[in-house]
C-alpha cells in the first residue's frame, strides 16, 4: 500500500470517526433533554396534582371548622368566654404533612410562602384550642368545687379562671379572622392556578 493510499484512508477514518462522534454527541444530548423535558411534565403534573389536593384539603377542613366552633366564635360576643370544649384527636393535615418534600419544589414563592403559613397558622389555631379546652375544664372544675363547697375561695378561683377564659376568648378570635384570610386567599390562588 502506498503512503497517499494510507494517509487517505487515515483522513477518511478520523473524518468518519468524527462525524459519527459529532452525531453520537447531538443523539446523547437530544435523549438528555428529552429526559429533562419528561421530568418537568412530571414535576408540573405532580405539582397540579398537589394544588389540587391542598385546595380541597382545606376547603374541606375549613368549611368544617366555619359550621362547627368557627362559626360559634364569630357569634360569640364581647367579653364572653368560649365555653366550648372543642375535640381534637387527630393529624387533620395528611396532604400537607405527606408533601413536604413536594411544597419545596413549588416554584412560585408566593404560593410556597402562603402554603406554609396557612397550615402553620392553621396548627397554632388548633393548639389555642387545645389551651381553650384546658381552660375550660379548669374552670369547670373550680366553679364545680364551689358549688359544692360554698367556699368564698373557690368562687374567687372560678372567677378568676372566667376572666382568663374571656380574655383567651378574643385572642382566639383574633386567630381565627387572621388565618380566615388567609385561607381564603390560599384557596384563590390555588383555584386560578387549578382552572
Amino acid at each position: 500500500m502506498d503512503l497517499g493510499n494510507v494517509i487517505a484512508s487515515l483522513v477518511g477514518a478520523i473524518v468518519g470517526g468524527s462525524i459519527t462522534g459529532y452525531f453520537t454527541h447531538r443523539a446523547v444530548n437530544k435523549s438528555h433533554e428529552n429526559d429533562l423535558l419528561k421530568q418537568e411534565k412530571v414535576m408540573q403534573e405532580s405539582l397540579k396534582g398537589l394544588y389540587q389536593s391542598i385546595h380541597d384539603e382545606i376547603d374541606t377542613l375549613w368549611n368544617i371548622y366555619l359550621n362547627g366552633i368557627g362559626n360559634q366564635l364569630e357569634q360569640l360576643g364581647e367579653n364572653l368566654p368560649l365555653e366550648f370544649l372543642y375535640p381534637i384527636t387527630q393529624e387533620y393535615f395528611t396532604v400537607y404533612t405527606s408533601n413536604a418534600a413536594l411544597i419545596g419544589q413549588i416554584p412560585n414563592p408566593k404560593l410556597r410562602k402562603l402554603i406554609i403559613t396557612t397550615y402553620t397558622k392553621a396548627r397554632g389555631l388548633i393548639d389555642s384550642y387545645r389551651l381553650n379546652n384546658s381552660l375550660v375544664e379548669n374552670y369547670r372544675h373550680a366553679l364545680w368545687t364551689y358549688t359544692q363547697t360554698n367556699n368564698t375561695l373557690h368562687k374567687q378561683l372560678s372567677d378568676e379562671r372566667y376572666s382568663v377564659l374571656v380574655a383567651y376568648a378574643s385572642k382566639l378570635t383574633v386567630a381565627h379572622h387572621d388565618i380566615k384570610k388567609d385561607v381564603n386567599d390560599l384557596l384563590d390562588c390555588l383555584k386560578n392556578i387549578i382552572d
